[in-house]
């Protein structure tokens, strides 16, 4: 029940700002004549569809380079082709969950007794991604540092606040990788023996310490899917930028990529369905305010780019049927 209630309110969130928009913006005036210029600018169209194939490579291949560490013989084509499938389940679920859900079912069955690892890696490699962006994102406001006074007071506050999130995440990950350390650990059972002892923390600090031990132990690795994490992003925020251009808008790439982890952050926010409405205002808001794009134009391009990654995740939604359509036949034909 609650479930169900969540998401229809996530339904009628994304709906009510979809329609807010729309009313400012009308869909046939304003917008529906933008998206239809995706054809006519269609080796814009193309590029944005290949930069987002790019991301769910390097997506891959930043997990792959972690799980690799504690399951040494796992294809990479199996790791692109459940990260291509999971898209679906992003797109067509409330949220990542939905993907990440779909991840440790696809890899635990093909790797019996591997859950932990396969858990571990995903939060290890959500956290490089946390990194990532946060290094992205400050070397993009290092670079145009020197325009900031041209940024209004509003905007102002917007990027600051996202600063500000990312600073209080990343302190808040050095502080959990100290508290996971084997010796506070073990000062911490000590001292509160209760607490700490209760079967569902004791869970939580179980699988926690497991990320610590892996991130520890495979360092290297880490930092390697640091650097291919911060090329992922790039390539789904160029995504964005691609459908600026084939909307037939245009802004400087470096404002689009100062934007996109600030309109990534919210709508990741579960809040909206596969965060629309919500992508779409802040996109508009900051290519507004960055880079003078006309608002109308800043709907349609965020639009664009959501419609490259639905065509991926179609794609994956193709691949996980065909292949469930196969799983089930499979046995049928043995029978006959």
């Amino acid at each position: 029940m609650k479930r169900f209630l969540s998401i229809t309110l996530r339904l009628v969130i994304s709906g009510v700002l979809l329609a807010l928009l729309f009313r400012e913006h009308d869909l046939i005036a304003d917008i529906a004549p933008r998206l239809g210029a995706l054809v006519t600018n269609w080796p814009w169209t193309v590029a944005g569809i290949t930069f987002v194939f790019l991301s769910q490579v390097l997506t891959a291949l930043r997990w792959w380079i972690i799980l690799r560490g504690q399951v040494p013989d796992l294809p990479f084509l199996v790791l692109l082709r459940t990260e291509i499938i999971s898209a679906f389940f992003n797109i067509s679920s409330v949220g990542v969950v939905g993907g990440d859900a779909y991840k440790i079912m696809s890899l635990s069955r093909r790797l019996p007794g591997q859950a932990m690892p396969v858990s571990v890696s995903i939060v290890l490699d959500h956290l490089t991604g946390l990194i990532s962006v946060a290094v992205l994102f400050t070397v993009c406001m290092m670079v145009r540092a020197s325009h900031w006074h041209e940024i209004g007071h509003d905007l102002r506050m917007l990027i600051t606040g996202y600063a500000m999130y990312v600073g209080v995440a990343l302190l808040g990950l050095l502080a959990g990788w100290v508290s996971f350390t084997p010796a506070l650990l073990a000062w911490g059972r000590r001292t509160f023996p209760r607490t700490m002892g209760s079967p569902r923390l004791e869970r939580v600090i179980e699988r926690l310490t497991r990320v610590h031990e892996v991130a520890a132990l495979l360092w290297k690795r880490t930092l390697s899917a640091m650097v291919v994490s911060t090329g992922m992003h790039a390539s789904f925020f160029m995504c964005f930028y691609c459908g600026l251009r084939a909307v037939g808008g245009a802004a400087p790439v470096l404002d689009v990529l100062t934007a996109m982890p600030i309109v990534d952050a919210a709508a990741s926010l579960p809040v909206s369905i596969s965060g629309l409405g919500v992508r779409e205002r802040t996109f508009e808001a900051l290519l507004a305010g960055l880079a003078r794009v006309p608002e109308a134009v800043g709907v349609s391009a965020s639009l664009a780019g959501w419609l490259f990654s639905l065509f991926w995740g179609v794609i994956g939604g193709v691949m996980f049927l065909r292949a469930r359509h196969a799983a089930i036949t499979a046995p049928e034909a043995q029978c006959a």
